[in-house]
């Protein structure tokens, strides 16, 4: 017998050998009971991308006593060798430990900004007008009146600026087999840990802020309506998304939904 079929054997012989349920080992590992279920059912695909099922497998067999070290060890040679023997180019993959500069802008703070522009070339003409056109108290300098209405005018513009937006909104779509964390406000499961087949679709979700891990790239996400480029990677990608763009977690800081 081949030991790829031993490593969840493994697992849930030793559980049930001590009389622990999985609810209970749940509780004390903080690993989702539906993730210890798949690691003894050999149920990999299910678990939120490679890198996850390494940790979950060795939090596991540490909590049941085990080898921790020959079952990951075992993992690995079964079902990382696909993943080592076509390696992502590092051009595709985006730089870890830097927070990207927000790769997106709401199209409302960009109006905001046009208009605003417009409205100080427009103060400024008004203000030369009023210098060149000679009062009747005086020569060279704008009226008093004249220089009240450009006062005026700036202030008004001021109040009428078009804000930024508080929220964002977030539409994601499969495009392969994929594990997906959303959290919105509050730390609010949108998404909480679901693996998506091919053409799911969740959302549109909007909040003030999100942060979201998928378990590899196989996804597409709109972010106000504009899509966000997602790097086709095998291993588990993170952004925070406000109504000011889009950037990446570091791994240290993605959601896990556990």
């Amino acid at each position: 017998m081949e030991m790829a079929l031993e490593v969840g054997q493994t697992l849930r012989e030793a559980r049930i050998g001590r009389g622990i349920e999985l609810d209970e080992v749940e509780r004390a590992t903080k690993i989702r009971a539906r993730f210890l279920r798949a690691m003894e059912e050999e149920r990999w695909e299910a678990l939120p991308g490679a890198a996850y099922a390494r940790g979950f497998l060795a939090t596991y067999a540490r909590y049941l006593e085990l080898d921790e070290g020959a079952l990951v060890a075992e993992y690995r040679r079964l079902h990382d060798r696909d993943a080592e023997a076509q390696p992502i180019p590092d051009e595709m993959l985006p730089e870890r430990g830097v927070i990207r500069k927000p790769l997106i802008r709401s199209r409302t703070a960009l109006i905001a900004g046009a208009v605003a522009a417009v409205t100080v070339v427009a103060v400024l003409l008004a203000v030369a007008l009023g210098g060149s056109d000679d009062g009747e108290g005086g020569s060279g300098g704008p009226s008093p009146t004249r220089a009240g209405a450009a006062k005026t005018t700036t202030r008004t513009t001021t109040e009428r600026s078009t804000p930024e937006p508080d929220r964002a909104s977030v539409l994601l779509r499969s495009t392969g087999t994929v594990w997906v964390c959303l959290l919105g406000e509050d730390n609010e499961a949108l998404v909480d840990g679901e693996t998506l087949t091919v053409d799911q679709a969740r959302g549109p979700f909007r909040a003030r802020s999100f942060e979201v891990t998928f378990g590899n790239g196989a996804v597409e996400m709109e972010v106000d309506g504009e899509p966000v480029d997602i790097p086709d990677a095998a291993e588990p990608i993170g952004y925070e998304v406000t109504p000011r763009g889009v950037s990446e977690l570091e791994a240290s800081a993605q959601p896990t939904c556990i």
